[in-house]
């Protein structure tokens, strides 16, 4: 159960990282203070919530609230997580890697965090992010059984 809050937690946190703005999300206070970091977050985020509800922006995609794509978001992960992917990648299983296989629907992880393992180097030959994700979806075993790789 903690392992799925995390991968959760995870996932939202790259999610609310898309854009221009902190920890607060997006809204009217991101607007304002965008992504500067410390405690303004906490003023961006009663702004976003009781100036002008967060909700409405969300639902209107207005004050800088939008969706990203499934590729901006997995660049995004893979960005924020790298380190922590290489070392589940090299063990071949951990909570960056369930992250990655709940983010791209996939059903098979066991037999996917296995060959992702098997070509460890092949996936990490680059430090560049996008490499890596190109390198992760030309996967075989991901191809196979990942429904969302777009």
């Amino acid at each position: 159960m903690l392992k799925k809050l995390v991968v959760l937690v995870a996932l939202v946190s790259v999610q609310s990282m898309a854009a221009n703005y902190g920890m607060a999300g997006c809204g009217l206070g991101a607007l304002v203070f965008q992504d500067q970091p410390g405690k303004i977050q906490i003023l961006a985020a009663t702004i976003n919530n009781i100036v002008s509800p967060q909700t409405s922006a969300i639902t209107s995609g207005t004050s800088n609230c939008f969706e990203e794509s499934r590729s901006e978001v997995s660049i995004r992960y893979i960005e924020n997580n790298k380190v922590a992917l290489k070392e589940d990648v090299a063990r071949g299983n951990g909570e960056t890697i369930d992250g990655l296989m709940t983010l791209w629907n996939c059903n098979d992880k066991s037999t996917v965090t296995q060959d992702l393992k098997r070509n460890y180097n092949t996936i990490f030959k680059s430090n560049e992010t996008l490499q890596i994700m190109n390198d992760l979806k030309s996967n075989s075993e991901i191809q196979k059984s990942c429904n969302s790789l777009t």
